[in-house]
């Protein structure tokens, strides 16, 4: 089993698992929160999430396959790679329950997880998930995917802020964009584009599904989001057993990283109801 320290909030080395998956464990005590990160991210991510929780939670931060300082794969990931590398993880650190947060292509991933492993999830919370697609938005996806696969570079990162950032002006926030905007120009290409092309696929993935979430789940998203929007929020809530929704007004994709104080809370309330 790999070393299990934790990091305190100024010294984020990463450990690895068996797999090669990297890893961070903040906070000394409570239960664990686990957050899994979208397409081109990596767990530097979930910074504020990590300020605010690790206090009262030990809260569990990963790069997904072929992101940041994991290992890729020889062969394109499906989602079930995806839930596969997270339940190593979970196996590593040893931890038989806990509460998982995903954003993006990560909700996909942990509905996906949860639907395979009820037990060890007390609650989940998809941030920003998509749902049931029309296909014309599909093909937007699986075109920008394409694109970066046949060119081997990241050619829209201007295009993917105008999405993720809506109306963010401020001082704060434009430093806060540039750093996405450098994780986004230090992705592999390849990587991005495999989970990107695997990301336009998969929303589809959970249709008739949902219905066999069993945990509270709780889908949260922006009122500016436009693609992972409210109405996809209320659609899931509305076929899982457990389901609630919340849209959050005036932000849009990347609102856990760019307006933390207007989510962390919502998360900690649902965790809490949850227990």
């Amino acid at each position: 089993m790999s070393d299990l320290r934790t990091n305190n909030l100024n010294n984020s080395t990463s450990l690895f698992d068996k797999d090669g998956t990297a890893y961070n464990v903040f906070g000394e005590r409570g239960p664990y929160l686990i957050f899994v990160h979208g397409v081109g991210m990596s767990g530097e991510i979930w910074k504020p999430q990590v300020e605010h929780f690790s206090s009262n939670y030990r809260v569990v931060t990963y790069d997904f396959l072929g992101h940041g300082q994991s290992q890729t794969q020889k062969t394109p990931p499906c989602i079930e790679d995806y839930v596969k590398q997270l339940n190593t993880l979970v196996k590593t650190i040893n931890v038989s329950n806990f509460s998982l947060v995903g954003h993006s292509m990560g909700a996909l991933i942990s509905v996906a997880f949860s639907l395979k492993y009820p037990k060890k999830v007390n609650a989940l919370i998809p941030l920003n998930m998509v749902y049931k697609r029309s296909k014309s938005a599909q093909n937007d996806v699986l075109n920008r995917a394409n694109i970066i696969l046949k060119t081997g570079e990241i050619n829209n990162i201007d295009q993917t802020l105008d999405r993720w950032f809506k109306n963010k002006t401020e001082n704060h926030q434009i430093q806060r964009i540039k750093k996405v905007r450098q994780l986004l120009s230090e992705a592999s290409p390849q990587d991005y584009g495999n989970a990107y092309r695997l990301f336009a696929e998969s929303d589809r993935h959970f249709e008739n599904k949902l219905s066999e979430l069993r945990v509270p789940v709780l889908y949260l998203t922006g009122s500016e989001d436009p693609n992972s929007t409210p109405e996809m929020s209320n659609k899931m809530a509305n076929e899982s057993p457990q389901g609630c929704s919340v849209s959050i007004d005036n932000e849009a994709h990347m609102m856990a990283y760019m307006a933390p104080e207007k989510i962390n809370s919502v998360i900690e309330n649902f965790i809490k109801k949850s227990e």
